[in-house]
C-alpha cells in the first residue's frame, strides 16, 4: 500500500476512480448523462496534468544527474 502513497500517478489514479464512483452512482440514482461525461472530462483533464507534471519531473530529474556527473 505504501507503493500506491507514495506514486507519481495518484491524482490520476483518483480521477479515474471519482469517474468509476460518479458513473455507479448517477446510474444507481438515474441516468444523468451530462453529470457522467462532466466527471469523464474531468478524470481526462486531470492524467493529462498528471502526465505532463511526470514527464517534466523525470526531464528535471535526467537534467540533474546529467549535470551532477559533469
Amino acid at each position: 500500500m505504501s507503493r500506491l502513497d507514495n506514486s507519481r500517478w495518484k491524482m490520476s489514479m483518483a480521477g479515474f476512480t471519482a469517474f468509476v464512483l460518479a458513473t455507479i452512482f448517477f446510474l444507481i440514482t438515474g441516468p444523468n448523462i451530462p453529470g457522467i461525461l462532466g466527471f469523464l472530462i474531468s478524470a481526462i483533464v486531470l492524467f493529462i496534468l498528471n502526465a505532463v507534471y511526470v514527464l517534466y519531473t523525470n526531464k528535471k530529474l535526467k537534467n540533474t544527474k546529467k549535470s551532477n556527473i559533469d
